[in-house]
């Protein structure tokens, strides 16, 4: 609810005067300040904050940035729009934006006015995004940047809609806007605004939305102590519509990759693969205070290993003891570490490991990383050039890694130029070559019969319908998963509903989408690797609590792995009614590997029976990953549907889980959440088939078990070459992370 506080402040009314305004706004931007001391830096120094509509700017306006790339911001507002403000009793917002890349922001905002948002007690969602100039002029900081933008993208219910094009220049502590807007609901015709830092964290704002002059402040805290989120407060109040009433907009940011920025982490390069050790160092480098330095790996005490030494990876060259005794010594670290299925070989002059993962969760380049450091840090310089990295999944080899060990050494310790060396020299294949190595005899930690129980939440939710502005489904899901045998698991999942809004109550409108706690899934699936670039899966079972039948898909994945062919086929039978459904799905996805960006496209016959296709842009930050997608889909009863959407996949559970036991405990290494609305559509006799109306099933939905390849077996579409040639500065983090103490 709003608040009946008042402010008193003195009268402006001359501020009104919005030919005045633009004119000095333009003048400044046509003609940059003579003088580089008054200028700031860069554009990076003022927060790009998400005005009171929800996209980058300033109080209502937009500005000509974007949100920072692979950051989220959330806003809360409880300012009423002028156009319908004296007929409602309060209004709230709920915005977020998403810079999914340099040039671009997406958002969405969930809008709640009584009387106006929408039939009954719903509220308004609806999407926005924003393009901008600045990366292409990063350089010329006398040149202005442009943008351009809509609000309220698509849909029968429009309420906020705007195109918009705006300029901004930073001129000392000033950022000014100017733009034009077309409406027809909102910034219909020309506007303009300006941003004061008047600190760090504090910036005065005033801006001109072609029907008031408002002017406030937003105040920006800076990231708690190793938690790298952001708060921000604004506060605001109309020159023209009694002043000194404030609207209030409370919110945070986040990075994506959720890491901490400071001055000790190095700034990735433009380019993916370039980092700051490829580059001539100077000749008096800062001396270095990271926690991170390579130290002595973390062994089990009672191991017998190796002597210490000044540097973790320098090679056994004096005193070497022989090759026999370093080979099952290597293989206890492993061992130790909590890697199954280990295994230590030779072939000539090649120092050869095998290990399979379950304990580094987020992303399989940990667990490279962790055991390309050992095994360079106990490999004899004198007896090894090459050293062969082979990833297991399901005791089924799925990627060799190949590179001289020297390459390694110089990668790991960070010395310049060892990254592009590395780079050139690693070959990475998934055919397998193992027919000359000869390995140690001895224990190699199988992971037949061992099992983990992952616990996680289940989340669904129904935002912005006819019936309610938010309503949600809280329950806990334990998944356990028993490996069989060779590339064979048993996989157990139950659905326990812990809380859920009153719409799902006995009797209300979403009532069957709730289910009482139940053995949800109940399935054998078995893996195979016929040819070296294609895997395939088969699964059999209880698919859902009231469904049997079998879930198969091959993905066949040539070269270094940018290009992906999916198959997918289903068939299930009803428990009761005994009625069959079938899917049959074809996709192809392509990798474009310097921004960590893959599009997707999925047609065929889907879960629910419906025909159509999918498109998916999907980029990932770190380990998290944020889809943009569309979806096309004809009914069996012919009524074509079509909907957009935003996806956010991140892994819910700690970096290094315990190691892998009879049960291991962990969380899930991937927590999807979605949300999309249908565009407009006439598929309902009546004024209602004009709004974005809710399908009355799913649409294009393919069944993707956990256990399904991509999760399960390719690292989350990401064991590939290009992929890891790409991330080679995951592999060191990791080394020096978790392989030091």
């Amino acid at each position: 609810m709003q608040s009946d506080q008042k402010f008193t402040f003195l009268p402006i009314s001359c501020l009104s005067t919005f030919p005045l305004l633009v004119l000095f706004i333009l003048c400044l931007t046509a003609f940059p300040s003579p003088s580089s001391a008054l200028e700031l830096p860069s554009s990076e120094q003022f927060h790009k904050g998400l005005s009171l509509q929800g996209f980058t700017g300033i109080l209502n306006t937009p500005n000509a940035h974007v949100t920072e790339e692979g950051s989220f911001y959330g806003l809360y507002s409880n300012q009423k729009e002028n156009i319908w403000r004296d007929r409602v009793t309060f209004q709230d917002d709920f915005m977020f934006s998403v810079g999914f890349f340099k040039l671009i922001e997406v958002g969405g905002r969930l809008m709640n006015a009584p009387g106006v948002t929408a039939v009954g007690q719903g509220g308004d969602l609806s999407g926005s995004f924003k393009f901008t100039s600045e990366p292409f002029f990063r350089n010329y900081s006398w040149m202005p940047v442009l943008a351009v933008g809509m609000q309220d993208v698509g849909g029968g219910a429009k309420l906020l809609q705007t195109k918009y094009a705006v300029l901004s220049e930073d001129i000392w502590r000033f950022r000014l806007s100017a733009g034009y807007g077309r409406g027809p609901d909102r910034m219909k015709g020309g506007f303009a605004g300006a941003e004061f830092k008047a600190h760090d964290w504090v910036y005065l704002l005033t801006d001109y939305d072609t029907r008031e002059t408002n002017v406030g402040m937003r105040v920006v805290t800076p990231p708690f102590w190793r938690i790298p989120i952001s708060f921000t407060a604004s506060a605001k109040t109309s020159l023209d519509h009694k002043p000194g009433n404030f609207d209030v907009a409370v919110g945070f940011s986040m990075p994506l990759d959720f890491r901490v920025r400071n001055e000790e982490n190095e700034k990735r390069s433009e380019e993916r693969g370039v980092r700051n050790e490829d580059k001539p160092q100077t000749s008096n480098p800062e001396p270095r205070t990271s926690n991170l330095e390579p130290r002595t790996p973390i062994l089990d005490p009672r191991t017998p290993i190796l002597e210490p030494r000044s540097s973790n990876l320098e090679p056994r060259s004096s005193n070497p003891e022989p090759r026999s005794s370093i080979l099952p010594v290597l293989r206890e670290q492993l061992i130790w570490q909590g890697f199954l299925n280990v295994r230590i070989g030779t072939e000539e002059k090649t120092l050869v490991v095998e290990y399979e993962n379950a304990r580094f969760n987020h992303n399989e380049l940990d667990a490279l990383g962790l055991v390309a450091g050992i095994a360079v840090t106990a490999a004899p310089e004198a007896d090894f050039d090459t050293l062969r990295i082979i990833v297991l999944r399901r005791d089924i080899a799925m990627l060799q890694v190949s590179a001289p060990l020297a390459s390694f050494r110089s990668f790991l310790e960070r010395k310049s130029g060892g990254a592009a060396d590395l780079r050139e020299s690693m070959k990475i294949s998934s055919r397998i070559d193992t027919d000359e190595v000869r390995y140690v005899e001895g224990d190699d930690n199988p992971g037949m019969l061992k099992s983990s129980l992952v616990l996680a939440p289940g989340l669904s939710t129904w935002v912005g319908t006819d019936v309610g502005v938010f309503d949600y489904l809280l329950s806990l899901k334990p998944e356990l998963t028993v490996q069989a045998w060779k590339g064979a698991v048993l996989n157990a999942r139950w659905d326990l509903p812990i809380s859920w809004s009153e719409n799902l109550e006995d009797g209300k409108a979403f009532r069957s989408s709730r289910n009482d706690a139940q053995l949800e899934r109940l399935m054998l699936f078995q893996g195979f690797k016929p040819f070296p670039d294609v895997m395939l899966n088969l699964g059999v079972g209880m698919f859902l609590h009231d469904m049997n039948g079998t879930v198969n898909e091959m993905t066949w994945s040539p070269g270094e792995g940018s290009h992906r062919i999916r198959l997918s086929q289903a068939w299930t039978e009803h428990k009761e009614t005994h009625d069959h459904n079938e899917v049959y799905l074809a996709s192809y996805r392509y990798y474009l590997s310097p921004f960590d960006t893959s599009l997707e496209g999925t047609a065929g016959k889907f879960f629910a029976g419906d025909r159509g296709f999918s498109l998916e842009l999907k980029r990932f930050f770190e380990d998290t990953a944020v889809s943009l997608y569309y979806k096309y889909s004809i009914a069996p009863d012919d009524k074509k549907w079509q909907a957009v959407g935003i996806q956010f996949a991140f892994p819910l559970t700690p970096r290094r889980d315990m190691k892998p036991c009879l049960v291991q405990v962990r969380g899930a290494d991937e927590w999807v959440y979605a949300q999309e609305t249908t565009l407009k559509n006439n598929n309902v006799g009546s004024d209602r088939g004009n709004l974005n109306f809710l399908a009355p099933y799913p649409l294009t939905v393919a069944p993707n078990p956990t256990m399904g390849l991509l999760q399960a077996y390719q690292n989350r579409d990401r064991l590939n070459a290009v992929y890891i040639k790409s991330h080679l500065e995951r592999l060191q983090e990791a080394w020096l992370k978790f392989g030091a103490h």
